[in-house]
């Protein structure tokens, strides 16, 4: 008996409908996880612009404190967090390099790191943080 069947079988259907469900998935998944480093980038450069302008404000400081500037010894560890735009914004302040100036020992040198967090939409804490350190003496003193 020879059968002159013409089209597809249920088998062949199936099977190339599971092989385009596969494809559908992953590009989903593809397009989830770009929208979450996208998220991600654009968050990020926010907090990045609040921890440089905490920065910012560090380094305009003179020994006398005039002009709107800090005095190099008000820089100190931050004991609760500030929040900049949503973002929550620590820093930490580390005295380095004593010297003995006039017979008292005073620090010329300042480590300072800055961390800004925030919550993305799943719930996740991400945070940026830069470091620097800081002199007493300025080339503008």
């Amino acid at each position: 008996m020879i059968s002159k069947q013409k089209g597809f079988s249920l088998l062949e259907v199936l099977i190339s409908f599971i092989l385009l469900i596969t494809g559908v998935i992953g590009l989903i998944k593809l397009q989830v996880f770009m929208d979450k480093k996208a998220e991600y980038a654009a968050s990020s450069i926010q907090a990045l612009y609040a921890a440089e302008s905490k920065l910012e404000y560090f380094r305009t400081r003179s020994i006398d404190g005039g002009n709107g500037t800090i005095q190099f010894d008000t820089i100190q560890t931050q004991t609760a967090p500030e929040l900049v735009n949503s973002y929550k914004v620590t820093w930490i302040v580390i005295d380095s390099l004593p010297a003995v100036i006039s017979g008292a020992s005073t620090n010329t040198l300042k480590e300072v790191k800055v961390k800004a967090e925030w919550s993305d939409r799943w719930g996740e804490t991400q945070a940026v943080t830069l470091q620097t350190m800081i002199s007493r003496y300025s080339e503008f003193n």
